[in-house]
C-alpha cells in the first residue's frame, strides 16, 4: 500500500518557476498459487479485499503448476519514520519557489552570458507491506533533491552540481556554496582545451568512479533485471574473479541520509549491507524473494518498485566502491602522466562494453595537474576495466540526484552511488 505526494519545479528565467504537483495512492496485491504469480493493483478508493481477490483469480486463471518458489523471511512488525526539520509536504511551495529563483539569480550574476537553470524535486512516500509470512511493516520516506547548471554560450560546455537527500526542505537551504562551485567551473571551462586521447593512465574522481560502479557494473548484479546479462555467462557466478584485489563493491540500504536507502524493501525484507565484490571476487548478486528462492540464497532486501502500479524487481539502493587506504596525493604521484577525470555526464553499458563521460578533465604531468580539458569519454570492456584498477583512495563520497534510475523501461527509482578516488591503468580504446 502506498501514498506519494510530490512537487517538481524548474527555474530558467525571471518568471515564476514551472511547477507541478502530484498525489498517488493505491494498493498492489500479489498472490503465488501453485508456483504461478497473480497480481492486481488499483487506486486507494477500491476495497483492498477486492484487489486481493482479483490477484488470486489472476493466478488461478493461468492453470497448471509453475516453478516459482520464494526464499523465506522471518516475520516482522515495525514502523520506521525519519526525523527531518522541515517535512517536504508541510513546507510552503512559496519557500521552494523562492529558493529556486534565488539560486538561479545568484548563478546568473556570477556567470557571464551563461544559460542558467535550477531544478527541484521532492516527495513524501508512505508504504506499508503485509504478507502471509507475518510481515507487517510501514515506512515513511522523505526526499529532497535539486540540480544547478550553467551552460556556457561561448563553448557550449556545461557546469553542474546535483544533490539529493532523504531529508526535508532544510536540505535545499543554504546552498550558496554549490552556486559558487558551478559559477567557478563555468568560468574555468571558458579556457578549457580540447581533451587529448586519454590513453591508458586515468585517475577518476569519486563521482566519476561512482557512476561507473552504478551505471556500468551495478546493473549487471540485479538478478533477473537484465536479459542481456545472461550473455556474460560464467562472469556472474559467485566466486568468479571480476576485478583486481583492491576492489570491494557494496550495496548498502542502511545509509539513511541517502535517497537509495530503505529500512524495508517493497516485499518487507529488512534493508541490509550486501557485499557484491570482495577483494575482486563476486560474492553476491542483488535479490528479491523470488530470485533468492531460485538461487537458493537469502534475500538481500533489494526488491524495489517504482510505484504501487509496478512489480518489485531486484534493484540497487546505495551502491559504491568501498574505500581503500591510498591518499589522493599518492595516487596522483603514481599516475605521473595521464588524465584526471572530474564529475560525470553519464555512463552506459551493453553488458560487455561501456562508455563513460566526465564533466571535465585535467592533464596530469609529472604528478601535477597542468591544463583543464573539456569532457572526456572513455570506453572499453567492463571487466577489463575493473581488473585494471590499481588502487582505491580513502575518501569515499556518496552522491544522489533529483531524478533517479530506470531499468528496462520502468519508472525512476531514487538511488545513491559513490566511490573514493580511483587509479586505473586501463587497456582498450578511449577517446
Amino acid at each position: 500500500m502506498e501514498t506519494r505526494d510530490s512537487v517538481s519545479m524548474v527555474q530558467t528565467g525571471g518568471l515564476p518557476p514551472d511547477a507541478s504537483s502530484d498525489r498517488q495512492s493505491g494498493f498492489h496485491a500479489r498472490v503465488l498459487c501453485d508456483g504461478i504469480w497473480g497480481s492486481a493493483c488499483a487506486s486507494a478508493d477500491m476495497d483492498p479485499a477486492e484487489i486481493l481477490t482479483r490477484a488470486v483469480a489472476a493466478a488461478r486463471t493461468a492453470g497448471g503448476r509453475g516453478s516459482v518458489s520464494l526464499a523465506r523471511i522471518p516475520s516482522s512488525s515495525e514502523t520506521w519514520r525519519p526525523v527531518v526539520a522541515e517535512p517536504v509536504q508541510e513546507a510552503p511551495a512559496s519557500d521552494k519557489a523562492f529558493l529556486c529563483r534565488r539560486y538561479r539569480e545568484l548563478l546568473e550574476s556570477e556567470t557571464q552570458g551563461a544559460s542558467c537553470r535550477v531544478a527541484y524535486r521532492d516527495f513524501r512516500r508512505l508504504k506499508a507491506v503485509l504478507n502471509s509470512a507475518g510481515c507487517d511493516v510501514m515506512e515513511e520516506e522523505q526526499f529532497c533533491g535539486f540540480r544547478m547548471e550553467a551552460l556556457s554560450s561561448d563553448t557550449g560546455l556545461l557546469a553542474s552540481r546535483e544533490r539529493a537527500g532523504r531529508s526535508g526542505l532544510e536540505f535545499f537551504r543554504s546552498r550558496e556554496d554549490l552556486v559558487g562551485e558551478v559559477a567557478a567551473e563555468c568560468s574555468a571551462l571558458e579556457s578549457a582545451v580540447t581533451p587529448p586521447d586519454p590513453g591508458s593512465r586515468l585517475l577518476l574522481d569519486p563521482e566519476n568512479a561512482g557512476v561507473f560502479i552504478h551505471e556500468v557494473f551495478g546493473h549487471l548484479c540485479e538478478s533477473g533485471a537484465h536479459p542481456l546479462a545472461s550473455s556474460l555467462g560464467g562472469y556472474l557466478r559467485r566466486g568468479s574473479r571480476l576485478a583486481s584485489p583492491c576492489v570491494n563493491i557494496v550495496d548498502d540500504s542502511t545509509h539513511f541520509s541517502m535517497p537509495g536507502s530503505c529500512a524495508f524493501d517493497d516485499e518487507g525484507v529488512p534493508g541490509t549491507r550486501t557485499p557484491i565484490v570482495t577483494s575482486g571476487v563476486l560474492s553476491n548478486l542483488l535479490h528479491t524473494l523470488e530470485t533468492a528462492g531460485a538461487a537458493g540464497v537469502a534475500p538481500t532486501g533489494n526488491a524495489r518498485a517504482a510505484g504501487f502500479r509496478s512489480l518489485p524487481g531486484a534493484r540497487m539502493t546505495c551502491t559504491y566502491l568501498a574505500p581503500g587506504s591510498m591518499s589522493l596525493e599518492a595516487m596522483t604521484a603514481m599516475l605521473s602522466d595521464g588524465l584526471y577525470l572530474v564529475g560525470s555526464l553519464g555512463g552506459s553499458t551493453d553488458m560487455g562494453g561501456f562508455s563513460l563521460t566526465s564533466r571535465l578533465g585535467w592533464r596530469i604531468e609529472s604528478g601535477r595537474p597542468t591544463v583543464m580539458t573539456g569532457p572526456v569519454t572513455i570506453h572499453g570492456r567492463v571487466f577489463d576495466f575493473l581488473k585494471s584498477i590499481q588502487c582505491v583512495g580513502s575518501d569515499l563520497t556518496l552522491y544522489s540526484g533529483p531524478g533517479g534510475c530506470s531499468s528496462v523501461g520502468d519508472d525512476l527509482l531514487p538511488v545513491s552511488y559513490g566511490a573514493p578516488h580511483t587509479l586505473v591503468f586501463a587497456p582498450g580504446r578511449s577517446g
